[in-house]
């Protein structure tokens, strides 16, 4: 594994509020063309200056934790249905595989078929949106879960919108483009992740069944990613193929492109692979792995925007490479696998 930092960029000077004809100053354009070459050099980057202060951060994974902790019984309260929609509510371990996009062939998949990944979930969406409505908690399971939650989303989705501001930014796009590029996020299809990978005991690494999370591509715009007191996360370096870890500064995120941004730009930023691996049992300490607490949100377009590559990054050099497809038919595609009818628990 490679151990070159990836790059990290200051976002503090951009805001949702930036609009598209507010004229960027020098402060604007360093952030903006830092973060452009970076996703286009690697398809990820570490942010600083995202709006969420050190304490807020812990807050965040103090209340993911609480979630976590209760009992079995009361956290299946909100239980995942079966099927991937709706997204939404307690998946327990093993519930869900992720595969990566090369793995998905049709109607069948691939060379990572087979073993459980040793983790636990819990979706949220927007309050607003009514073609997957949430799966709360009762209050009086985990009083605060569902205001602080619901707060917290849009929060996320506000530096959505500042990240493709920025972006825009930092391509120098004109009107019409920014506004294109601004429909890689609707406030109301973006998700919320909760994800708790319990410790692991030495003995059970023997299993290569075991996994965490296997090497995949994100099917939204790009994820923003909190890491909690872990550096576990690796990406793969689109150039060297070797795996990067992530190793954000404290109190700073990561950011992934995903698949629609890839497909928007025609492979202008890449839908970077990722992966959370599992140490093998000689390279740990008789304790075994400890747990790994992290929060992800997907930014993501409306169920029917039709995505498209955006012509400026059309030539005859570099012809179209992806049909247009509308997101709710891609995400239908990506997610069949996840959490299927009748699976074992």
């Amino acid at each position: 594994m490679n151990t070159t930092p990836i790059p990290t960029v200051d976002m503090s000077t951009f805001s949702c509020e930036l609009h598209k004809s507010t004229t960027p100053t020098a402060a604007h354009l360093k952030a903006a063309r830092d973060l452009v070459a970076t996703l286009h050099r690697f398809g990820f980057v570490n942010i600083t200056g995202h709006g969420l202060s050190n304490q807020e951060i812990t807050d965040m994974f103090a209340w993911s934790k609480k979630m976590f902790d209760l009992p079995f019984q009361e956290k299946m309260i909100a239980p995942h249905p079966d099927g991937p929609i709706p997204h939404r509510g307690y998946s327990m371990v093993g519930r869900e595989k992720v595969y990566a996009r090369d793995d998905i062939k049709g109607d069948s998949v691939g060379v990572q078929e087979g073993g459980k990944e040793l983790k636990e979930s819990y979706e949220i969406g927007s309050e607003q949106d009514d073609q997957q409505t949430n799966i709360w908690l009762p209050e009086d399971v985990l009083p605060g879960f569902r205001p602080y939650m619901s707060n917290l989303y849009e929060r996320l989705a506000n530096l959505g919108e500042a990240v493709l501001n920025a972006i825009a930014v930092g391509l120098s796009m004109s009107s019409e483009e920014h506004d294109a590029l601004m429909q890689m996020c609707s406030r109301q299809n973006c998700h919320l992740r909760l994800l708790h990978y319990p410790a692991i005991p030495k003995e059970s690494l023997q299993n290569e069944g075991v996994s965490r999370l296997t090497p995949h591509t994100d099917w939204s715009s790009f994820t923003i990613l909190f890491q909690h007191q872990s550096d576990e996360l690796e990406l793969l370096d689109p150039k060297t193929k070797q795996y990067l870890r992530a190793s954000p500064p404290e109190g700073a995120l990561t950011l992934n492109v995903s698949d629609m941004l890839q497909r928007f730009t025609n492979g202008y930023f890449i839908s970077a692979l990722h992966r959370v691996p599992v140490p093998s049992a000689n390279d740990v300490t008789d304790t075994g792995v400890p747990a790994r607490y992290s929060v992800p949100f997907f930014v993501a377009p409306h169920p029917s925007q039709l995505v498209q590559t955006l012509p400026r990054f059309v030539s005859a050099e570099k012809p179209a490479r992806y049909e247009p497809i509308r997101f709710q038919d891609y995400d239908a595609l990506a997610a069949k696998y996840t959490y299927r009818e009748g699976q074992e628990e």
